[in-house]
């Protein structure tokens, strides 16, 4: 077995990159799903704690996954869109928003707005690598919750 197998399942959230329609959705809402599950039990700290692990995890596993399967955003690279979801569901305890299917369906439905659209994202996904692999889906949750905000405030 080659020494970086688990990294590049972890980059592929296995078998979630390897669905053949939409990868890049159903790890969205499988981030929902983990999200609302950690956010019932676990402490804003425990929260922010895990994002900070996948962050660099997943920057790593990208970076592998690319060195083995060649240098652009493969379709089975869903790992960025877990990040990037994941930031974007933060402020739900961040302001103390209820943990409700309200709550995540619309912090997901504008995170996958802008991760699609790519609005104002495409000097990101122009960064080398696994930046801009994964820096385009951070900046599209920062901008989730930049609308969030404005919603809720």
């Amino acid at each position: 077995m080659n020494r970086y197998f688990l990294l590049i399942k972890f980059s592929e959230i296995y078998p979630i990159g390897r669905i053949k329609y939409a990868p890049g959705t159903i790890a969205s809402l499988f981030t929902c799903l983990v999200f609302f599950l950690l956010n019932a039990y676990f402490s804003i700290f425990i929260l922010f704690s895990i994002f900070i692990l996948s962050f660099c995890l997943s920057f790593i596993a990208i970076k592998i996954y690319l060195e083995k399967y060649g240098d652009k955003d493969h379709k089975s690279i869903v790992i960025d869109e877990f990040v990037g979801q994941y930031l974007a569901l933060m402020i739900i305890p961040l302001l103390d928003l209820e943990n409700n299917f309200l709550s995540i369906s619309l912090i997901f439905i504008l995170f996958r707005v802008f991760d699609i659209s790519k609005i104002g994202l495409k000097s990101m996904e122009r960064l080398p690598g696994a930046y801009g692999i994964l820096f385009d889906d951070i900046v599209a949750g920062i901008y989730s919750i930049i609308i969030t905000l404005l919603i809720f405030l």
